[in-house]
């Protein structure tokens, strides 16, 4: 294999990927680099191998949905239009059992933003109509675990807060 990988550390770690003749062989158009996000990338890979590398997984997965606008003060400005879609981002999406499990990996985002993604979903979750969702969340310690299952408890949508520990 060592014609078609480059290998690099990270926190003692050996990291593996295709370089360009690798990424010809099998057809990849994605060039994978070390970024800053290393970390993130890392864990949400972890979080793959956990469900068994699922066929369908997506990552940077966007639910766009529609939203019902009802007007109230009609003023029509020519060529634009209100904006009638919400998306959100997750870090990975996959289906399996009739359920779409959104996946979110929390390793330094500021719990405050966590709090407003989870508000997020929580306004968009019962508009997704192809599969029944499922907010999955993995973080790195007990407390940041413990707040959001705290943010996520009666929010009306199915979700797991786990530690990589657990995994």
């Amino acid at each position: 294999m060592k014609p078609y990988i480059n290998e690099s550390f990270h926190n003692r770690e050996k990291i593996i990927y295709l370089n360009k003749a690798g990424r010809e062989l099998i057809g990849a158009t994605k060039e994978g680099k070390k970024t800053s996000q290393i970390d993130h990338d890392l864990l949400r890979n972890e979080v793959y191998l956990h469900f068994d590398c699922p066929i369908d997984w997506k990552n940077e997965f966007i639910s766009e949905i529609e939203m019902v606008t009802v007007p109230t003060l009609e003023m029509k400005i020519k060529g634009l239009k209100p904006a009638t879609k919400r998306r959100i981002v997750s870090d990975a999406a996959f289906i399996r059992n009739g359920y779409i499990h959104l996946v979110e990996v929390d390793n330094t985002r500021d719990m405050i933003d966590n709090k407003k993604k989870i508000q997020r979903y929580e306004e968009l979750m019962p508009l997704i109509k192809n599969a029944v969702p499922v907010l999955l969340f993995f973080t790195t310690t007990e407390d940041r675990k413990n707040k959001l299952e705290n943010w996520c408890k009666g929010k009306g949508f199915r979700y797991q807060v786990k530690t990589f520990s657990e995994l």
